[in-house]
């Protein structure tokens, strides 16, 4: 014991700056730092920090809400503190740790009042990290090491909130970004999703234009399987004929076009394949194929040229 107080007593003339923030408590029998210490009642300690949060002191705030979080977790202070820490993270421009803590509240303190708020609050902070420009060296993008900020937060709100007004938007912006970020497939499940869950949202015509999108994007990397190109022209045709007079109905169109284009092409080629094989039936087979089927398309008029001066061969 005699060891210890005399350390303690060689720390204060060493550093004697520090001496005025520390008392002896003849109570607990231990040293106390004042400044560590919370006011003794909750809605005192809060009053404190919101005067430093009123002043802009962001820092000395998220200290002093950090004390009723600490000390009087049970209290109705409490989420009020955990509430302003979020704000003040924002404040100090560090969107991240700011859904950390609001997030905190939505686990923790389900009857908060500012449920609502919160998940507008951290709605967007999604948005805000979808916006911005992902870092690259040498090529390589920041979110190919890392997880996307965006996918946790919309995942959570649609988890935590799932009959909120924010699930739905939050579930699209979710299937946008995995689409960006080339993961197509996650990409699909998420417009599912919310064409299956929010069959009523104005959320889900863009979601079905998307999911047909998804599957056009996903085919690109599939040299010889059309199941994703087809699958995305019976979503692209369902869409036209449900909503015609929808936003992306027009977008729809187009991308039905190219598609028809691209298959075209496929079955054009295909069939000169067979025709340089001196394969005349089998070309003639295609060369029908493209000239009936894809009337509407440039190459059903190269088929039905290539069609008139093979026909004769094969008599």
């Amino acid at each position: 014991m005699k060891k210890v107080f005399i350390l303690i007593l060689f720390s204060f003339l060493v550093f004697p700056q520090t001496y005025s923030f520390w008392i002896w408590s003849p109570k607990t029998q231990k040293w106390k730092n004042p400044q560590l210490s919370p006011l003794v009642t909750p809605k005192l300690q809060l009053e404190k920090a919101l005067k430093e949060f009123g002043a802009q002191r962001y820092k000395s705030a998220l200290r002093e809400f950090k004390k009723v979080v600490i000390h009087y977790p049970d209290s109705f202070q409490a989420s009020e503190a955990r509430y302003y820490m979020g704000r003040c993270w924002e404040e100090l421009k560090r969107p991240y740790q700011a859904f950390l803590e609001y997030q905190k509240i939505i686990d923790s303190y389900p009857n908060s009042t500012r449920i609502q708020e919160i998940l507008e609050r951290e709605y967007k902070i999604g948005e805000y990290f979808l916006n911005q420009k992902p870092q690259k060296w040498f090529g390589i993008s920041l979110y190919d090491l890392v997880e996307h900020p965006s996918i946790e937060i919309f995942r959570k709100i649609v988890e935590s909130a799932p009959y909120s007004e924010y699930a739905p938007k939050a579930q699209y912006k979710l299937g946008i970004l995995l689409l960006n970020l080339g993961r197509h497939d996650e990409a699909r499940e998420a417009f599912q999703k919310l064409v299956d869950n929010y069959p009523d949202s104005e959320w889900a015509d863009a979601a079905k234009y998307q999911l047909a999108t998804s599957n056009v994007k996903a085919s690109l990397g599939i040299e010889y399987d059309d199941t994703y190109r087809k699958e995305a022209m019976r979503e692209f045709k369902e869409f036209i004929l449900r909503h015609p007079e929808a936003e992306f109905s027009q977008k729809a169109k187009d991308q039905l076009k190219v598609l028809k284009e691209e298959e075209a092409k496929k079955n054009f080629d295909i069939a000169a394949f067979y025709e340089k094989q001196k394969k005349f039936k089998s070309a003639i087979l295609y060369y029908k194929l493209v000239a009936e089927k894809f009337k509407d398309t440039r190459w059903a008029k190269k088929a039905e040229k290539r069609l008139s001066k093979i026909e004769s061969k094969v008599e």
